[in-house]
């Protein structure tokens, strides 16, 4: 994925993530192939599956970076069944409500983890706020996300 993210042809996060895991797939085969010594099917099929919870766990992990939110403000949308004004789009997300409701909601979230702090009336970054912030701006930009 980091060596995909840097190639301009491949364009779209699912495309690279999907690379990137058949390249594992092909590395793998490599290496049960190459490396000497005794193969036992149940060690290649074991390898396989360990591979395999891998790729579902880094997928889960890249979904979340790549369209986790995004994705769940499209099924609003779509469960709407028509057209809708921002106002309507952010009721229809929050289940009721306007878009100070669904601002204020997000922002609970990040106070109730520990990455936003109110000082004096004003919004601030915790130290953890901010270390999280800049993890997931590397990985963004490593992955070609941002």
């Amino acid at each position: 994925m980091l060596c995909y993210a840097r190639i301009a042809a491949i364009r779209g996060a699912g495309r690279r993530f999907r690379l990137g895991c058949l390249s594992v797939v092909v590395l793998f085969v490599i290496a049960c192939i190459a490396i000497p010594g005794p193969r036992l099917l149940d060690d290649v099929v074991s390898g396989l599956f360990l591979l395999a919870t891998a790729m579902m766990l880094c997928y889960v992990l890249f979904s979340l970076l790549a369209w986790g939110f995004t994705l769940t403000l499209l099924t609003a949308l779509v469960r709407a069944g028509s057209p809708l004004t921002l106002e309507q789009w952010a009721a229809a997300y929050m289940q009721g409500g306007d878009l100070g409701t669904f601002a204020h909601n997000r922002l609970k979230l990040l106070i109730a983890s520990g990455m936003v702090m109110i000082a004096d009336g004003k919004l601030a970054p915790t130290a953890k706020g901010l270390a999280v912030a800049h993890l997931v701006k590397f990985v963004r930009f490593s992955t070609g996300l941002g």
